[in-house]
């Protein structure tokens, strides 16, 4: 499955809105959920790369609360790239996609 997040459209805000600590760049990416890609807020870590996408929520399929959520996107060192999806309870049930559930705030 490709990644949702287009990484080479990461877009850095701004040196005044930028965090003073330096850990990560505050920025814009595009973001594509069943065929709608949006700009969203993220963030770029200084240390590895990885980009996370936020202005996303997700639901559980019994639930009616959107909760915020964020998708970090990682590259490993051979290229594969993984989808790392936050929201609500930390569930690692093989039956239940948290990619699937999401959609734009």
């Amino acid at each position: 499955m490709p990644s949702i997040i287009a990484q080479d459209t990461f877009e850095v805000l701004p040196q005044e809105s930028q965090p003073d600590h330096g850990f990560w760049i505050e920025g814009t990416v595009e973001v594509t959920l069943r065929n709608e890609t949006r700009r969203v807020s993220a963030y770029k870590s200084t240390r590895d790369e990885s980009v996370t996408a936020r202005g996303m929520t997700g639901r559980y399929l019994t639930g009616t609360k959107a909760w915020p959520a964020e998708v970090q996107q990682r590259v490993t060192p051979e290229g594969k790239v993984w989808d790392f999806v936050s929201f609500g309870r930390d569930d690692r049930s093989g039956k239940f996609q948290k990619t699937n559930a999401l959609s734009f705030a």
